[in-house]
This record gives structure tokens, C-alpha cells and sequence, in this order.
């Protein structure tokens, strides 16, 4: 089975699902794989000012973003505006069809590049949401199936067209979620604050003070991505205040222990970033999420019990002062029962199922590995 994952690179979340999907398809499969970000190989030069003005809008206009937003969630599928984004990707993907010439097509970036395919073999098409906010611009008419990680979402996606295929996989997350699940260590108790790949998080040193008051006993992880500048920040706040519990953790691969041995989450409300912490049973708290898919993604936790909104420094000490208990004990609960750590090879045998019955036989041929996740989500 040949494979061709799309995907774009505006933030670490999209090619980190694609690398995880990728090594499940390889592994479980014998899949040969080809990944392509298409706007950056369509032109790389305004794919990087697309993604400087992503960053930009989200981090200085986040209001703006918001709007744009939840001004296009629900329109159709068909609307003429997705099709005119489309031509910022749809020369790589075009071309990454004709020459890979795929089984299977699986975006993992919202686009209607593939709204309209080459002349030639038709491929099966299939859409992975990276978020848990369902958005218009996910679906379009030459999709076969569309991969969600909610019955909710799965629920809107059906709305927006009734004739797709869905399937609620979950969203591929790195094999060490899967491969560590380490305990907690006995008498140690941890709280980290992950601010994403690019280290950005609002009012951090407000966030820590509420944290130290509520919570002395506990050593607070800063996990600060490729910004060096909030890691010297941190250590120096904490020095300056006295809190030798805050440590500042720099850029790192190895996520899932950090994530597995916290008592709770204070995140960005990125689709990864969630799956990752439901993946390691670690509750959330969401703090000042953007406008956009991260409001939503952060209400949709919210409504399936495994995370809290806080909108200001005022919310998080109410929430602290009032939820220490739920955040430990029914959070958590729900958080394990939410996290989908074997996603991945989940997705893939989907894909080779889907696959299969196209081609009028069984999925006998997608190995035993595959046909036992079809049995169990991992």
C-alpha cells in the first residue's frame, strides 16, 4: 500500500502527527510512505510569510484570527473561498499524486487542494483532524473518509456532509505516549506548564505566583519549547522570588514523561498538545486560550469533563481554590478514559481497511497487527 500524508508546517503539531502516522503505517503495514508539505513546496517563499503571519495574527491580533475564524467554521463545504485558498497548495499536491502515484491520500491540514484530483487513478482520500473543533475548511466533496477524535466532532463533521464516512480514531500522537506510560513517582508531585514548540504562553509569571500560593508543595515544570529567552526568564523569576520549586526545561523530545508524571496540565489548546496530555490520563487547564480553534478546542474539553477554562489570573485562583480536588480526581478519571496513546496505529489500520473493501476484498492482507487494533483502539 502506497501512502501520501499532506500536511503544513504552521506549528510543530501537524508534522508531528505526520511523522507519527507515518512510522505506524511503516511499521504495522509495510506501508511505503511519502509526506509533503505542499504550500512550502508550491512556493516556499510565501509559505514561511503565511506562517510568519499566522504567528503574528495569533500572538498580536488574536481577536482578528478569532473572527476570521468563527466567521468561516460553518460555511459549505462548496464555498468559493476554500477554493481560492486552494491554489496556495494544490500545484504540490497535483504533483505529489502524479508522482508518488498513492493507495491512499491522507491530509492532516485543513485544505481543498484535493476538493478537485488529477485525471488518472483515483486514490482513496482520507482527512485526520489535528484539532477537536471541527472547521468547514477540514471537509471537502472528494473526500472518502474523514478520521475524528470525538463522537462530537464526528457529529459536526456528518453535518457538513452527510455522505462521508467517519470514523472516531483519535489523533496520531508519538509512540512514546504509548511505548513509556511510566507511574507516577510515590511522594513526588509535579505541575508543568507547557508553552508549545515556540514558548509562548500569556501572563506566565502571574500564572506561577497563583500556582507556588496554591500549591507549595509541588515542583513546577516550565516547559519553555526553542524559546531561550522565556527560559532565562523563568530562572530568573524564580530566583528573584525565592521559588526554588520552578524549573525551566528547555526544548525537548521526550515529552511523554514529563506529561505522564504531572498531576495536571497548564496548556496551550492545541489539538496535539490535548491528545498528547489525554494520551499520558493528565487533566488540563487551559489558560487564556486564542480565539479560534484553540477556544474551541479548550470548550470541547471542557464539555467532555477532562479540562477547565480559565479566562483571567482572577479565574485561575477561583478554579484552584474551589476545583483542587476535581482537577485530581474526576479530571484525571476522565482524562483516561478521553486519551487514545495508540491513535496511530489505530488511524493506519483504518486506512487499510477503508482500503481494502475499496478494492472489493477483505483487510486480511494488512497483517495481524493491524487487523488486532481494528479490534481494540489502543
Amino acid at each position: 500500500m502506497r501512502c501520501l500524508l499532506l500536511y503544513a508546517s504552521f506549528g510543530d503539531g501537524h508534522v508531528q502527527v505526520a511523522r507519527a502516522l507515518a512510522e505506524a503505517l511503516q511499521r504495522e503495514l509495510g506501508a511505503e510512505v511519502a509526506a509533503v508539505d505542499t504550500f512550502r513546496q508550491t512556493n516556499e517563499w510565501l509559505a514561511r510569510m503565511n506562517e510568519r503571519l499566522f504567528e503574528w495574527t495569533t500572538r498580536y491580533a488574536p481577536a482578528l484570527y478569532g473572527w476570521s475564524y468563527d466567521w468561516t467554521r460553518n460555511l459549505s463545504i462548496r464555498h468559493p473561498l476554500w477554493a481560492a485558498l486552494a491554489r496556495f497548495s494544490r500545484r504540490a499536491a497535483w504533483q505529489a499524486v502524479e508522482h508518488t502515484e498513492p493507495d491512499v491520500i491522507v491530509q492532516l491540514f485543513p485544505d481543498h487542494a484535493l476538493a478537485e484530483l488529477p485525471p488518472g487513478r483515483r486514490p482513496l482520500v482520507a482527512v485526520v483532524l489535528t484539532d477537536f473543533a471541527v472547521h468547514s475548511r477540514w471537509i471537502h466533496a472528494n473526500a472518502d473518509l474523514v478520521v475524528v477524535p470525538t463522537d462530537e466532532a464526528a457529529h459536526h463533521v456528518r453535518r457538513l456532509r452527510g455522505d462521508v464516512a467517519v470514523e472516531v480514531g483519535g489523533i496520531p500522537v508519538r509512540d512514546q505516549f504509548r511505548r513509556c506510560r511510566l507511574p507516577r513517582t510515590a511522594g513526588r508531585r509535579r505541575i508543568v506548564l507547557l508553552a508549545g514548540g515556540r514558548g509562548v504562553f500569556p501572563q506566565y509569571e502571574g500564572v506561577l505566583e497563583r500556582l507556588v500560593r496554591h500549591f507549595p508543595g509541588h515542583e513546577i515544570q516550565v516547559m519553555c519549547g526553542r524559546n531561550a529567552r522565556m527560559h532565562e526568564r523563568v530562572r530568573a523569576f524564580a530566583e528573584r522570588m525565592g521559588h526554588s520549586n520552578i524549573c525551566p526545561v528547555g526544548f525537548t523530545e521526550d515529552v511523554a514523561s514529563y506529561l505522564q508524571q504531572a498531576d495536571f496540565v497548564i496548556a496551550k489548546a492545541g489539538g496535539v498538545t490535548i491528545a498528547e496530555c489525554l494520551a499520558s490520563g493528565t487533566p488540563m487547564i487551559f489558560y487564556k486560550p486564542l480565539p479560534g480553534q484553540e477556544r474551541e478546542n479548550a470548550r470541547c474539553l471542557e464539555r467532555l469533563g477532562a479540562g477547565r477554562i480559565a479566562g483571567s489570573l482572577a479565574d485561575l485562583d477561583r478554579l484552584f481554590a474551589e476545583g483542587a480536588g476535581d482537577i485530581a480526581g474526576a479530571m484525571r478519571r476522565r482524562a483516561l478514559e478521553l486519551g487514545k496513546p495508540g491513535a496511530a496505529s489505530y488511524v493506519a489500520a483504518c486506512l487499510a481497511r477503508h482500503w481494502a473493501r475499496r478494492r472489493g476484498c477483505s483487510p486480511a492482507g494488512a497483517s495481524d497487527a493491524a487487523r488486532l487494533v481494528l479490534q481494540e483502539r489502543g
